[in-house]
């Protein structure tokens, strides 16, 4: 309350010739009652109800428009997802003292009448502090115009992020093309340092620009050259950016910055959650692989041998910049083999993506950027989803490991060389289908409709020629496994999964069924 929302929402609205809604007022005129005499007759938890549905209007009315939400709004988790899934939220920020002095008379606010108004405020700001970190940005309003507030939020208002709800320490991601350099400066600006990991193709590529646009921020900074490839994801790699940063005089106010693929992201977050018990990251992904999966949802990791991912914390980074115009040099193979992880994102989360792929065939093997940049938000969008559900992987976000027991399998028993990771997953998600289909919930037209985009994507489906009988073994390998029992996923419909508990031991058995 009193951080300006009403004043800062009308100038953006007039700005953009959008409309503008506040929710108290709308309230107020459904209900012929002020939010004041509301409180007094129905209580809180009524006005929030009324509150919810009003705010649910809204959103199914559809169309650009901009919404003042009261202080309490966004307090019900599910209400706040929804809203994060369906808008972009922006968190008016301001000190305790500010909001005194804006309150005026606090006999006509309901939650701080007849109370220690002060006290009361202090009491809110902490117990709200979870459900206001969990937005699209923070704009502080402390001694600042409304004008600057409202430029400051249309801004992110225009960059439309997607956001991932992690409680304090939830982030944005942004898509987008030629953003990095842009964007880096400002999301450096405060760092100590700012240590740059990458490894040696991509330094080559893009290590020029992003040291240019880090040194922008006005912040020392340093770089790590790792060797590139999923084999040189280990300890070795993780101690030479501990060097790196020691040497550097990294302390717990310096950034970490992965720009590369999945094994980069991997590692750099892993080294930022280990250095000095954990300093802030950001990832600027490079490939189409760590941009719909790997850079999303702070799940950070070093393989141990044939244990893929064996070692490693959840960390969430402190913001994601998925520069598609990366992608204009990544390999082939690479790129395609990562179409595979799209056609899984389509099945866990969003039917319409896999329409899309379908259609768009051509123009994304082609890199067409409008194309990519929508391929890729669609898929951040499901995993943020599912991440900000599940950020410890206790439940659904099991979901995003579809295909990837038997994938993982067969990648680890190729040394992590013969098989490119989406090479993998594509053959998972061929074997998770097939044995869907033997457990009696994956329809075989489904099968067959995957199967097909994927072929047509130029990614391996056949299973015949994989050795899945020597693979197997690995299984046990997965982390998904507890004791004997092991979480397999399997595909329902379109955008529809669900967790199935079996035993390893028949899972191996309807692996081998495939292998003959």
């Amino acid at each position: 309350m009193a951080t300006g929302k009403s004043t800062v929402g009308r100038l953006i609205a007039d700005q953009c010739g959008r409309a503008y809604v506040d929710i108290d007022t709308e309230i107020e005129r459904s209900t012929g009652r002020t939010v004041a005499e509301l409180f007094a007759e129905r209580g809180e938890a009524a006005f929030r109800a009324l509150e919810r549905a009003a705010l649910g209007r809204v959103l199914d009315a559809g169309g650009p428009v901009v919404v003042s939400l009261g202080g309490g709004a966004l307090v019900d988790r599910g209400t706040r997802l929804d809203a994060l899934d369906r808008a972009v939220v922006v968190t008016l920020e301001a000190t305790p003292e500010e909001i005194m002095l804006r309150a005026g008379d606090t006999t006509t606010r309901p939650l701080l009448a007849g109370t220690d108004a002060r006290a009361r405020v202090d009491e809110l700001l902490l117990a709200r502090r979870l459900t206001y970190a969990e937005c699209h940005a923070r704009v502080s309003t402390s001694g600042r115009s409304p004008e600057d507030v409202a430029r400051d939020v249309l801004a992110v208002w225009r960059r439309d992020p997607i956001a991932v709800a992690a409680g304090e320490d939830s982030y944005s991601v942004e898509v987008g093309n030629d953003i990095a350099a842009e964007r880096l400066p400002s999301l450096l600006r405060g760092a100590s340092l700012g240590l740059l990991v990458t490894d040696r193709t991509v330094r080559d590529l893009h290590g020029d620009a992003v040291e240019n646009a880090m040194e922008q921020a006005g912040v020392r900074t340093a770089t790590v050259v790792l060797d590139p490839g999923e084999e040189h994801k280990n300890t070795a790699s993780l101690e030479r950016i501990w060097n790196g940063a020691l040497v550097a005089g990294a302390d717990r106010k310096s950034r970490f910055v992965a720009l590369g693929g999945g094994v980069v992201s991997d590692v750099a977050g892993f080294a930022a959650a280990t250095w000095m018990r954990g300093v802030s990251w950001l990832c600027v992904p490079t490939t189409l692989l760590s941009m719909v999966d790997a850079a999303v949802g702070g799940k950070t990791a070093i393989d141990l041998k044939t244990a893929k991912n064996a070692v490693g914390a959840f960390w969430q980074p402190s913001s994601v910049l998925c520069d598609v115009r990366h992608l204009s040099t990544e390999p082939t193979r690479g790129y395609v083999s990562a179409l595979a992880e799209v056609v899984k994102t389509a099945l866990i989360g969003d039917a319409a993506l896999l329409d899309v792929v379908e259609r768009s065939t051509a123009a994304l093997l082609a890199k067409e950027p409008a194309t990519v940049a929508e391929v890729v938000r669609r898929c951040v969008r499901v995993k943020a989803r599912v991440v900000s559900l599940d950020p410890r992987e206790q439940n659904i976000r099991a979901w995003l490991n579809l295909g990837h027991t038997v994938g993982h399998a067969l990648e680890a028993y190729g040394g992590y060389g013969k098989l490119r990771h989406g090479e993998a997953i594509s053959l998972g998600l061929v074997a998770a289908l097939r044995i869907g289909e033997r457990l009696g919930i994956t329809d075989r037209a489904l099968s067959d409709r995957c199967i097909l985009s994927l072929r047509i994507l130029g990614l391996p489906v056949d299973l015949s020629g994989q050795p899945l009988s020597r693979a197997v073994d690995l299984i046990g390998h997965d982390k998904k496994r507890a004791g004997s029992r092991l979480k397999f996923i399997a595909a329902r419909a379109p955008g529809q999964v669900e967790i199935v508990d079996l035993d390893v031991r028949d899972l191996r058995a309807h692996v081998l069924a495939l292998a003959s």
